[in-house]
């Protein structure tokens, strides 16, 4: 699962070249591929090359993360961004119902994110995440560590080819909720290089959709 984020009037630096037009001139519908056709590999693989390198030149035209990225993220947002986003817009970031963010809201989260590079706020939020992250880990190994007791024990009884989902009692009982114990902040990463991209692309997105 995830986020992608379209630009709803994206600045052009480049417009695609030729031989993207040639593509979907004979293989495309309504701009996309159509895939009812019997496209080449080989034509696909350039589609998606040139699509790519459209979306590198534009940044403003397409945004995604999955859903471990787009939360930290978003969360971000919302919490240096709240005197001009309201409840609905903060809301529709969590989900993918197609909230709009208009391209003067998406201008100033693009500027406020900069601001916030620039002052180092982003460079101390990536290291609280960093540091929970660390004793996440730390915690989950131990936690991992306790379920994989629990499956040897349950395996050594009835059989290498089982499941956790089919394991006997009490070994289920007791494999889920040790499972239960696993902190999750470690699988939600914040990164630097990530509040750029999305800053850009809020600047030249023209305002953007989230679905």
């Amino acid at each position: 699962m995830g986020f992608d984020l379209t630009g709803l009037n994206p600045t052009v630096n480049k417009i695609y070249p030729q031989r993207y037009n040639d593509i979907m001139n004979k293989y495309g519908k309504d701009g996309w591929l159509d895939w009812s056709m019997e496209i080449p590999e080989g034509v696909k693989n350039e589609y998606f090359e040139l699509k790519d390198q459209y979306q590198t030149d534009n940044p403003g035209d397409y945004f995604r993360n999955n859903v471990w990225w787009w939360r930290p993220l978003w969360d971000f947002v919302c919490n240096t961004c709240d005197d001009f986003l309201n409840e609905k817009d903060m809301e529709g970031g969590n989900y993918n119902d197609g909230r709009k963010i208009t391209k003067y809201k998406a201008i100033k989260i693009g500027k406020r994110l900069s601001e916030n590079l620039a002052d180092g706020t982003v460079d101390m939020v990536h290291r609280r995440y960093e540091l929970a992250k660390a004793k996440a880990d730390v915690h989950n190994k131990k936690v991992k560590k306790e379920m994989d007791k629990i499956s040897k024990n349950c395996k050594s009884k009835h059989g290498d080819d089982l499941i956790p989902a089919n394991y006997p009692e009490p070994y289920r009982t007791q494999w889920k909720k040790a499972q239960n114990k696993e902190d999750w902040t470690s699988h939600y990463p914040f990164n630097v290089d990530n509040v750029k991209a999305f800053a850009t692309f809020c600047q030249q997105s023209g305002g953007f959709q989230i679905s």
